[in-house]
């Protein structure tokens, strides 16, 4: 998995385009705090039934990719993920 710019936006796109909202937030009062300061939110429909994900880490790399595979355990096609993770 990569987090290069270009790498980021096409993903961010391939899960708009299957209706999955991506959020990523890095938090300075939890990061002087050093607590995880990383936060990935996934939100949508397909997220069925609670229409969310979050995941708070202390890296982007690690909350990328642990709300994946959170993705992943969802039903449907998200075997393409697999290329992310």
């Amino acid at each position: 998995m990569s987090t290069e710019a270009a790498d980021l936006e096409q993903l961010m796109e391939q899960l708009a385009g299957v209706g999955v909202a991506m959020m990523i937030r890095v938090d300075v009062e939890r990061f002087n705090e050093g607590k995880p300061h990383w936060t990935l939110f996934l939100s949508g429909p397909a997220l069925h039934p609670d229409n969310t994900i979050r995941v708070d880490a202390r890296s982007l790399e690690v909350s990328i990719a642990s709300g994946l595979r959170r993705l992943r355990e969802h039903d449907g096609g998200w075997q393409w993920l697999g290329d992310w993770v």
